[in-house]
């Protein structure tokens, strides 16, 4: 295992968002009502920043690269971060923006509600984001992307050529927001520089169009990307690398707030990479820090350290499938 003076640099691009969450409520109060909660507390999100937070929190060294508003929430996110360890150079501060914000509101037995303001993520288009940030044999992750309907896809094609040139694996997820209006097919052409690309199984269908998991992770494939993970919530994964296939099912650990679960799954993934894993085991590490996530309040505060993801592992079973690809 890589030891902290030998860890690959992350730097994570994509969106920033304060999330502000309250405890489960029994019920919606009625119009004119008030109703009580034991706790609203105001958190990191967005699938770049959750994903660059996990990390941190399991010993990375992580940069992020976004935009925040010139606003209060904006200075909270910085000095959050700023205690957390990240490197916040690449964070620009928009003059008179928003700062991107989703109220997250839950009642007991039921699933999440969101509601997002985009703020200064309607106008997030990359470009200033440095080619000085990018590692040298390290990692880098986009997050976010399709969300973001303003990123500038050249650009964009360009950062990951530079990181490919400095011997960086990538790592690339996207969200698809309802009623955005982005084609979601254009995140295609840029499949060819990923070498890890981890779409949700919505997301797969509506980029693919195809309803099946092993025609999606195949047509993923054939636009370029190494390999696929596709995340299947309750359900687990399937994977394809093009040399073999994997289904896995999920850790069962008491669940408080499964918010950001994907992204820790994702931060996971990350981990994995800088330490050339086999891709049964990054699955395994990715899954079990997806699982924790879920165990605290917000969407990374139940991400331990990487010792303690690794122990959590080697304590618990999860079921794993590998079938080797025919074709070849």
């Amino acid at each position: 295992m890589n030891t902290p003076k030998n860890l690959k640099k992350i730097l994570c691009i994509g969106d920033m968002v304060a999330d502000i969450f309250s405890s489960p409520l029994e019920r919606f109060p009625e119009p004119g009502q008030l109703g009580l909660t034991d706790e609203i507390a105001v958190f990191p999100g967005g699938n770049a920043l959750n994903t660059a937070i996990a990390l941190s929190r399991m010993g990375e060294q992580v940069a992020i690269a976004g935009s925040v508003g010139d606003d209060a929430l904006g200075s909270l996110l910085l000095n959050q971060l700023q205690s957390l360890g990240l490197d916040v150079r690449g964070v620009r501060r928009e003059p008179q923006g928003q700062t991107a914000s989703t109220l997250i509101l839950r009642i007991q037995g039921e699933d999440r509600r969101f509601i997002h303001a985009l703020g200064v993520g309607a106008e997030f288009s990359g470009e200033h984001v440095s080619m000085d940030l990018l590692p040298d044999n390290g990692i880098v992750f986009v997050g976010g992307y399709l969300k973001l309907g303003a990123w500038n896809d050249e650009g964009l094609a360009k950062l990951l050529c530079r990181a490919c040139q400095r011997n960086c694996r990538i790592v690339f997820n996207v969200c698809i927001a309802q009623g955005s209006g982005v084609d979601p097919s254009r995140c295609l052409p840029l499949l060819e520089h990923v070498d890890m690309f981890v779409p949700n199984e919505d997301e797969a269908r509506i980029i693919t169009g195809e309803t099946k998991l092993t025609s999606q992770a195949k047509t993923l494939r054939q636009a370029g990307t190494r390999t696929v993970v596709i995340t299947r919530g309750q359900q687990g994964l399937y994977a394809d690398d093009g040399m073999q296939t994997i289904e896995m099912g999920i850790f069962h650990v008491p669940m408080i707030d499964p918010s950001g679960c994907g992204d820790c799954f994702t931060a996971g993934i990350v981990a994995a990479q800088g330490r050339d894993w086999d891709l049964v085991r990054t699955l395994k590490f990715a899954s079990a820090v997806g699982a924790l996530g879920a165990t605290a309040l917000g969407c990374t505060n139940g991400v331990p350290s990487f010792a303690e993801v690794e122990r959590f592992v080697k304590e618990n079973q999860v079921k794993v499938i590998v079938n080797a690809d025919d074709s070849l």
